[in-house]
C-alpha cells in the first residue's frame, strides 16, 4: 500500500506522517528516508508543529532505498518525495512484490501553480491520497495553493522562507489576475503545441 500526504506549504503533511509513525508500535520494522536535496532539516523527519524529530536516511535516488531495507522492513516513510530522482517504480515494486506499507509526503504544486516535478506520477501510483489544505496566510480560509513572495533565481527554491499558503482569492489579490493568466495559460499553450 502506498499512501501519499500532499498539499501546499505548511499544510501538515509531515505532521500526518508522524501521526502514522507514532501509531506503529514496532519501530524496528520502519525505515525513514529524506532526500539530500532538502537541506532544511538535514536527515530528519520533522514537523514545525511537533517537537519530535525522527532520524532519516539521506538519499538522492529511489534505487538507494533498496540498499537500506532488510528482512525486518515492513514500513517505509519518505518525506519531501517531490525532490527525489531515479526510478519511481521502486516504490511500486516494494509495495506490491514485497508487501510493504509506504507513506510519502510531498508538495503537489509549485508556487507557480504547476505540478511539482514527479508528483503527478507519485499520485498515480498511490493507493491512497490525502490532499491536506493549509490555512490561508492572509484570510484564514482553507488554502490549497502555495505562493512565493519575491523573485526566485531557480524554478525550485528549497526552504520555507518566502513561501505562504493562500486560498485562490488571496492568491489573485497578491499576484494579480493578469499576471496569473499570463503565468498559467501561456505556459500551457506552449507545452501543448510543441510536438
Amino acid at each position: 500500500m502506498i499512501k501519499t500526504f500532499t498539499g501546499p506549504m505548511h499544510s501538515g503533511k509531515t505532521e500526518n506522517m508522524l501521526d502514522v509513525y507514532n501509531g506503529i508500535y514496532n519501530k524496528d520494522c520502519i525505515k525513514v528516508f529524506k532526500p539530500l536535496k532538502d537541506t532544511r532539516d538535514f536527515c530528519l523527519m520533522k514537523s514545525k508543529t511537533y517537537d519530535q524529530e525522527v532520524p532519516a536516511i539521506g538519499i538522492d535516488r529511489f534505487e538507494e532505498i533498496l540498499e537500506h531495507i532488510d528482512e525486518k522492513t515492513r514500513t517505509i516513510f519518505l518525506d519531501e518525495v517531490q525532490l527525489m530522482d531515479g526510478n519511481l517504480s521502486v516504490l511500486s515494486y516494494l509495495s506490491i512484490a514485497e508487501d510493504m506499507d509506504i507513506y510519502l509526503g510531498g508538495l503537489n504544486m509549485t508556487s507557480e501553480q504547476d505540478p511539482f516535478l514527479l508528483m503527478p506520477q507519485v499520485l498515480a501510483i498511490s493507493d491512497k491520497v490525502e490532499n491536506i489544505p493549509a490555512s490561508c496566510y492572509d484570510c484564514g480560509r482553507e488554502a490549497t495553493l502555495t505562493y512565493y513572495e519575491g523573485e526566485k533565481s531557480d524554478a525550485i527554491k528549497v526552504g520555507d522562507e518566502g513561501y505562504f499558503p493562500l486560498c485562490a482569492r488571496c492568491l489573485v489579490k497578491r499576484r494579480g489576475r493578469d499576471k496569473i493568466k499570463k503565468l498559467m495559460l501561456s505556459k500551457r499553450v506552449k507545452e501543448n503545441t510543441s510536438e
